[in-house]
């Protein structure tokens, strides 16, 4: 071993004199919450990772909690250990160095600087219109990367090694380079945070300074490291409920064919990722499939809401914006089990879920994916679709697309002409047959369009198409409501276009007699 190698070694080991309490308590609760979700013997649950991962989508939508419980979240065995290790090394060895007070302010400041940072960049990207950022925003993350990496920053410039701080950034920036992954973007924010917190805080006052300055608890305890026993208690209790403890069943009634109600079991509402076959673009795509609470204990049949997210954007927008188990179980809402595929398409991404001369995207978003849902799972024939923004177009596109394939739209801020990249150089014919706003007709699903009243364009495009619903005789209903085009009113909103699409079947209602409909509503709570 070279003799520099050595000394450092031993100067290390004279300097760690403190006893590692935040470290202990942060392994303690990353594995508690790996416990509690029992990743040791499978994947971390979908409506998990939803609900408490951390994503620049959900920061928009002031889920500012998911910055601290993202950091406790492991998805699998190899994960839990290889975080627990981590902190251990990382975190462990600054704060035995240090002490515990600079320990907990590098630790809290990285596990949210580093997220903070990277959900600002793409946030300013969308912005300015790069898709690559906006979908990025999307993107799931947890994990207490974030914190070692900061906690490794802090540990090298208390260290002071010149050759340490030089291998440390050629790691830290050698992982964006080769993964191009979002956790090693925040490790870099988190590794130059860390660094200058440990700059600038220094090292804790050595052990009998400090133990004497612990007072009546001193003179009591006598060691620091006694606090340990303790402190893995408080710890054991975070990790139970970092995750948030269980996710509560959903007791929304479940709704079967012939309109028998079925109680909802204590089994939660789960998500889960699917690929299915997709004849009409080739090969296989991808798609978020929802079940709701009780559905594998019911043995019941449910309708299926399809949900379209906007662009750019992804499947993940539509679980973390609509967040559909939450309002799948508000007042009035029947059960269903809820699919968000992919509207990206093979030849042109923002593909607008169109049929058009180069895609046939517009089929494998429904033919395709209804042909599998309804094989794999317990529909009870009944289909309804609903989306956001160009989503909301999509929506209303598939509900005009094959007449009786759905019972209800809801579209929320959509445009009802083909617009966009999907439809650059396509001829007339395709144009035509693309737009909503051209085929409508009296047997059409029943539709229910939501606009905020500050959205100018949307209020425009809706109140056309109202219009030609009207004129068609097609059974609809509009709203404006408070709000713009975001996905505060897209969310708040949601729960609105699930009762109206899970309503009784339109064919108790007269044809002859459509709603009329301009209304302007107060958000419903």
């Amino acid at each position: 071993m070279p003799d520099r190698l050595r000394q450092g070694i031993v100067t290390v080991r004279h300097r760690c004199v403190h006893p590692p309490l935040v470290t202990i308590t942060a392994i303690t609760a990353v594995l508690a919450t790996a416990a509690r979700y029992r990743v040791f013997t499978r994947e971390l649950p979908l409506d998990v990772a939803f609900r408490y991962g951390y994503s620049g989508r959900a920061l928009s939508m002031g889920r500012w909690s998911t910055l601290l419980t993202s950091q406790f979240l492991t998805r699998n065995a190899f994960m839990a250990v290889s975080i627990a290790l981590s902190l251990a090394l990382m975190l462990g060895l600054y704060e035995a160095i240090a002490g515990t007070k600079r320990a907990l302010v590098v630790a809290t400041v990285s596990a949210v600087a580093g997220p903070l940072l990277v959900a600002g960049v793409l946030g300013v990207g969308s912005s300015l219109g790069y898709s690559f950022a906006s979908r990025t925003l999307s993107t799931l993350d947890y994990g207490a990367s974030a914190v070692t990496a900061g906690a490794g920053g802090a540990l090298v410039a208390v260290l002071g090694m010149r050759r340490l701080r030089w291998f440390a950034i050629v790691w830290v920036v050698g992982g964006v380079l080769l993964h191009h992954q979002i956790a090693d973007w925040e490790h870099v924010g988190s590794f130059a945070v860390g660094f200058g917190l440990g700059r600038l805080l220094g090292v804790a006052p050595p052990i009998g300074i400090m133990r004497r300055q612990l007072g009546w608890i001193g003179s009591r305890v006598g060691r620091p490291s006694a606090l340990v026993a303790p402190v893995l208690a408080l710890g054991l209790i975070v990790g139970s409920l970092a995750g948030g403890a269980a996710v509560p069943a959903r007791h929304a009634p479940g709704v079967v064919s012939g309109g028998r109600l079925g109680a909802a079991s204590a089994e939660p509402a789960s998500v889960i990722s699917v690929q299915y076959p997709t004849p009409s673009v080739g090969g296989t795509r991808n798609a978020l499939v929802i079940l709701p609470a009780g559905y594998a204990a019911a043995k019941l049949r449910y309708p299926v809401v399809e949900m379209l997210h906007g662009s750019p954007g992804s499947p993940n927008d539509i679980i973390t914006g609509f967040d559909p188990i939450t309002a799948g179980a508000q007042p009035g809402v029947p059960a269903f089990i809820g699919v968000a595929p992919d509207g990206h398409g093979p030849v042109v991404s923002e593909g607008a879920f169109a049929d058009t001369s180069k895609q046939r995207l517009g089929a494998a978003v429904s033919d395709d994916l209804r042909r599998f849902v309804d094989r794999r799972y317990r529909t009870n024939g009944r289909w309804a679709v609903s989306g956001l923004s160009s989503g909301g177009y999509g929506a209303a596109y598939l509900g005009s697309r094959t007449p009786g394939q759905y019972d209800a739209v809801c579209s929320m801020s959509g445009n009802f002409t083909p617009k966009g990249r999907a439809f650059q150089g396509e001829p007339q014919r395709v144009l035509s047959t693309s737009s909503p706003l051209l085929r409508t007709r009296p047997d059409g699903p029943r539709t229910l369009l939501v606009t905020g009243s500050s959205d100018g364009a949307g209020v425009r495009n809706s109140l056309a198409y109202a219009q030609a619903l009207r004129a068609a005789g097609q059974a609809y209903e509009s709203v404006v409501v408070p709000g713009g085009h975001d996905w505060k009113l897209w969310n708040r909103e949601f729960p609105r276009c699930l009762r109206f699409m899970l309503a009784a079947s339109p064919t108790s209602r007269p044809r002859s007699a459509p709603p009329t409909a301009l209304t302007v509503a107060a958000p419903k709570p």
